[in-house]
């Protein structure tokens, strides 16, 4: 026996990318920030969407 370490597959540079600590991080900011851009929209929505169940009878 030799006191070799088991050899190593290269990783793609895609996948190191995609599983990065901070890619979520990014993601999540990302995403928050667009929200915060259009929250007035997002508000509207949902009101919107409660006030029509709630006017179908289904409350």
């Amino acid at each position: 026996m030799t006191n070799q370490p088991p050899p190593v597959r290269p990783v793609p540079s895609l996948r190191r990318w995609a599983t990065h600590p901070l890619v979520p991080v990014l993601l999540f900011t990302a995403g928050a920030m667009l929200a915060a851009a259009y929250g007035h929209v997002l508000t509207w929505a949902v009101l919107g969407g409660l006030a029509g169940y709630t006017l179908s009878g289904s409350v």
